[in-house]
């Protein structure tokens, strides 16, 4: 059914109320984007790309009759959270009607288990309140202050925590989705661990994701510490000791090539960044004298020391210079620096040998490593800063890790099906059986572009 953008925005007025609708183009076009900024590939795709209208449901049942409304006049629908994702996964390029979830930002329900919670309640807020029950989140992203619930199962995969308690699709780190079909009376559906296959990084490609339980850790007072050390790979090497070691606990394991370091100026104003060295970032329990005892017999030194925090103030974290706020930190000292999203061999010693090779044809990488689990094996992720040259010098470095034993996640394209982490043909069938009209998100997979529309009967 063919309805105008006026008459369609009047039917969503109707449903969520004048105050819960966005219409001005200022509004839209900012609402409309995510962290696609740090690819200078994809700005000049995605810049004039935003929504025709943007609604903000408070309630599940505006959130159904908003899917039901878009899906019986065919508008596209784009999901948003916080707009956090960095590559464009959560721009609308056809327009259509954007459903922000900030206001389904209900905590249902915590223990010392689990929480249950609306997909727009904030990551930091479930750890805030998860603490009053001796408990914490498992894993998140260096976005957790802003990062809604929903969007980081959508659009992530793991991160702070994920040296300890691996990826976000293993074990029962998610526990439970509730979703929404995109139909003309969208069903909700209630979806167990083993279900979850088409939603955990779906990214707004399958289904409309409304609620969710996330498995919690025992509350740990984490010791938060960096060490310098003279080179690069000697604080590679002592990280890759930490990473391996079973019997102590960590919640971050991070590696910064200098001049990285230099680049977050909030800890440089504390000493903990000296110069010309490369630092190892570190959460664990362990106590100050334990671990300068270690950093010493590895080569490094203790150049900032945090206790665990005794009051409800957030203090410093410096897990906010980490993951992909490392690349923001990085391009606002100097704009012609971008990022990759790599992964090096798990071979004990393998990734120093990889990073030499690298360096030698492509100077303009310095090395950030992201210690992970992901299969109970420790990882060495990565998400290099690269200074950027041009598109071809670009897909050039890509090319050759791919030949070399370093996986790339692509962070230069829109397109989730050229993404290694995209699921395959689980959400292909899941978003044929949720999404029957193809309206979710329209555009960002390559398959269904080269597909024939679905009909409307």
């Amino acid at each position: 059914m063919v309805v105008n953008k006026a008459d369609f925005a009047g039917k969503v007025e109707k449903i969520v109320g004048a105050k819960n609708l966005i219409l001005s183009e200022a509004q839209r076009r900012s609402s409309s984007k995510d962290c696609y900024h740090f690819s200078p590939v994809l700005v000049p795709q995605l810049e004039e790309k935003f929504a025709d209208v943007i609604a903000r449901p408070q309630t599940q049942d505006q959130l159904r009759d908003l899917i039901g409304c878009a899906a019986a006049h065919r508008i596209p629908i784009t999901p948003r959270g916080a707009g956090t994702g960095n590559y464009g996964q959560g721009v609308p390029l056809r327009g259509g009607l954007m459903i922000s979830t900030r206001d389904l930002n209900k905590i249902i329900e915590i223990t010392t288990d689990e929480a249950r919670v609306e997909a727009g309640v904030i990551l930091q807020d479930i750890e805030k309140a998860a603490e009053s029950v001796s408990a914490e989140l498992r894993c998140f992203p260096s976005t957790m202050p802003t990062s809604h619930t929903g969007g980081f199962i959508s659009g992530g995969s793991g991160g702070i925590g994920s040296i300890q308690w691996g990826m976000l699709r293993e074990a029962d780190n998610v526990r439970h989705a509730r979703v929404l079909t995109i139909e003309e009376e969208p069903k909700f559906i209630d979806l167990e661990r083993s279900q979850l296959g088409g939603v955990l990084h779906n990214c707004g490609l399958t289904c409309f994701v409304s609620e969710v339980t996330l498995g919690l850790a025992p509350l740990v007072r984490w010791q938060q510490y960096v060490i310098a050390f003279d080179d690069l790979y000697s604080a590679l090497a002592a990280a890759e000791k930490i990473a391996f070691d079973d019997g102590m606990k960590k919640r971050l394991v991070t590696v910064f090539e200098w001049p990285i370091p230099s680049y977050f100026i909030p800890l440089v104003k504390k000493g903990a960044m000296p110069d010309g060295k490369s630092v190892l970032f570190l959460y664990t329990d362990e106590a100050p004298d334990f671990i300068g005892d270690l950093a010493a017999g590895l080569g490094g030194h203790i150049t900032f020391h945090e206790p665990p925090k005794t009051s409800v103030k957030r203090g410093t974290q410096i897990y906010d210079y980490t993951w992909n706020h490392t690349t923001q930190w990085a391009m606002k000292a100097d704009p012609q620096l971008t990022y990759l999203q790599d992964r090096f061999s798990n071979e004990p010693g393998r990734v120093a040998e990889q990073i030499r090779e690298r360096k030698k044809l492509f100077p303009e990488v310095l090395e950030h490593i992201e210690f992970i689990k992901d299969g109970g094996v420790v990882v060495p992720g990565a998400l290099s800063i690269v200074r950027f040259s041009s598109k071809d010098r670009l897909w050039e470095l890509i090319d050759w890790c791919e030949n070399n034993g370093i996986r790339v996640a692509n962070p230069h394209t829109h397109f989730l099906d050229e993404d290694t982490r995209w699921y395959g043909d689980e959400h292909l069938a899941r978003k044929r059986e949720w999404d029957p009209y193809a309206l979710l998100n329209p555009g960002h997979l390559l398959v269904m572009e080269h597909q024939t529309a679905p009909s409307d009967s």
